[in-house]
């Protein structure tokens, strides 16, 4: 089981909170200043039901529970990480995240004119139509991929292939979650300068 927890203060519109990860449950604790704090639950397994089983969490104060009707003034999941490759930097000093967005395929058939490698950008990233466990960076830029064949991908990090067109040098394949993840909650959902504590947890 994971477990997390923060504060922040709120501003009067929505927010995101950076857990770590997408939580199952979430209790939170809101107005830590007022004499009454209120207390938020909110559980991820909800969002597949009806709202009628709080969709969006529960509220409760001084002994009663209703339910948020809405993400506006509710819980809703906040996932906007994605997991990119890890390249050699272009400047030579450690590694740079970049997105792996085709295969050799995908980008044919998308007529991709990819990006050559600069001292300051990394190239396009592709992996093989048949995926074999490794990246290929684009290094010298031939043109458009619509009417290539797909080469034999060489399999030593380091070494070049090229499909006739592109130079595209072999590189092992070291992905990283970037981005964040954990909750929102909505505009209407809590008052400005209100203090929140969170704890999360993921089973």
């Amino acid at each position: 089981m994971k477990m997390n927890m923060g504060h922040f203060i709120a501003n009067g519109g929505e927010v995101n909170v950076d857990v770590g990860f997408v939580p199952d449950l979430v209790i939170c604790f809101e107005g830590l200043e007022e004499t009454n704090p209120a207390m938020h639950w909110w559980a991820r397994s909800l969002a597949d039901t009806a709202t009628t089983n709080a969709l969006y969490g529960m509220l409760e104060t001084t002994g009663t529970l209703t339910k948020h009707a809405a993400a506006i003034n509710g819980f809703a999941e906040y996932d906007a990480s994605e997991m990119k490759a890890l390249m050699p930097a272009p400047d030579g000093n450690g590694v740079k995240a970049t997105s792996v967005t085709y295969t050799f395929a995908e980008a044919k058939a998308a007529e991709v004119t990819p990006t050559a490698r600069t001292t300051s950008v990394v190239g396009t990233t592709i992996r093989p139509t048949v995926k074999n466990g490794l990246l290929y960076e684009c290094t010298t830029l031939g043109g458009a991929m619509t009417a290539l064949t797909e080469p034999t991908w060489g399999t030593v990090v380091g070494e070049t292939t090229s499909d006739d067109s592109n130079t595209w040098t072999c590189r092992a394949e070291k992905l990283k979650q970037v981005g964040a993840k954990g909750f929102t909650l909505g505009a209407t959902g809590q008052t400005d300068t209100d203090e929140w504590l969170w704890i999360a947890f993921q089973a």
